[in-house]
């Protein structure tokens, strides 16, 4: 399929319109783009596997980069562009103090924070299955009892599960909303007097990794729960609508006393142990440029109807997703993965509780059309 009728094809597709793992880093490919580099293969390499925005970052950050890399001999202290400026414009768009936030590289360095600071004395933590699970990861590793909960029919959290799973030896229950890798969400008003009623009796955190791609996400964050005194953390990262995955830049949210105690407890207050000075100011640049946001979320939004449109015509079952990845039914993941790898599509899939299921970042209009290109044969079923 040439540019042409990829474009042709959006064009088209839019008017009909187990033990849990660190899935999303292991879990389909063995072989990576490592792999074809060791082997001389210098074709295109298909990355929709890290649901990254293959946009890339907005222009702004672009401009702040070139402005701001003479200062990459300094920590990201003392300057316009810091630690501090950033912590400030994020507290004050959530309507917090910058003593609830803490920096982090990526959202995933405050998820191992928490494993290790409500999962090293042997608690139990509670976590949803499939999700994204930095924290069932390393908390294991530390003696935690990780008790997981699978999602219900409808492929969303099962609170009422959750919640029944709570006993004196938690210390920490986590949702992801929307999940990774399902795409599904919970009705915010439900998850809210969800976390408000076991907050009460141990810590919640929910991951937001995904909520910008979801209509009005700022209604629909917990992040408010924090004001109202709520034992409440949130994660959120730069890593996927904002583009700046390998930058590495994210933070978390929460009660001020717990925030304090975690970063005196993992940063030590040392400017070394800060994001780096160019991923902090495009971070800030990030957070103030609504218009890069607006068009990323739509430009998803189309890519992703388009795919649902493909899935129909090939019969496969699928969950609709509020984030930038799809989850599906491929029936025999196997020979399905063979099929990905032979044509250079790395993706995710084949976890324990769904072994036949795959998820699939939404990429490029000439990443996904090559996909389908590969999979119409249907010599995988």
């Amino acid at each position: 399929m040439d540019t042409t009728n990829r474009r042709q094809w959006l064009k088209n597709s839019l008017a009909a319109s187990a033990t849990l793992s660190l899935f999303p880093l292991n879990a389909f490919s063995e072989i990576n783009e490592d792999y074809y580099r060791e082997h001389n293969n210098k074709s295109t390499v298909r990355r929709l596997l890290y649901n990254e925005n293959h946009l890339g970052p907005s222009k702004n950050v672009e401009n702040i980069i070139k402005q701001v890399i003479f200062r990459s001999n300094r920590y990201s202290t003392f300057y316009e562009y810091d630690a501090k400026a950033l912590k400030q414009l994020i507290a004050k768009q959530e309507g917090l103090k910058p003593e609830n936030v803490l920096l982090g590289h990526g959202s995933f360095e405050p998820l191992i924070w928490t494993a290790t600071h409500f999962g090293s004395k042997g608690e139990q933590i509670i976590v949803p299955s499939p999700t994204f699970d930095v924290i069932g990861l390393f908390a294991r590793k530390l003696g935690a009892n990780v008790t997981p909960v699978e999602v219900d029919s409808d492929f969303r959290m099962n609170l009422t599960e959750m919640e029944s799973k709570i006993s004196s030896k938690t210390s920490l229950l986590t949702l992801c909303n929307p999940n990774n890798p399902t795409g599904t969400a919970i009705e915010t008003e439900r998850l809210k007097s969800f976390c408000r009623l076991v907050s009460d009796k141990t810590t919640v955190l929910v991951d937001e990794a995904y909520i910008h791609f979801m209509d009005s996400w700022r209604n629909k964050s917990m992040a408010p729960l924090i004001a109202e005194g709520k034992n409440v953390l949130v994660t959120r990262t730069f890593s996927k609508i904002y583009g700046l995955a390998g930058l590495r830049i994210g933070f978390m949210l929460g009660p001020e006393s717990l925030i304090a105690e975690m970063e005196d407890k993992f940063t030590l207050g040392f400017p070394g142990n800060m994001p780096n000075s160019l991923s902090v100011a495009s971070a800030i640049i990030s957070l103030k440029d609504d218009a890069f946001l607006e068009t990323s979320k739509n430009n998803n939004i189309k890519i992703r109807n388009a795919f649902y449109n493909e899935l129909d015509k090939l019969g496969l079952n699928y969950i609709r997703s509020e984030a930038n990845f799809i989850y599906f039914d491929v029936k025999n993941f196997k020979a399905y993965k063979e099929l990905m790898l032979k044509n250079k599509i790395l993706l995710a899939g084949g976890w324990p509780t769904k072994s036949n299921w795959a998820r699939v970042t939404m990429g490029s209009e000439d990443d996904i059309g090559f996909l389908f290109d590969k999979m119409k044969g249907k010599k995988w079923l």
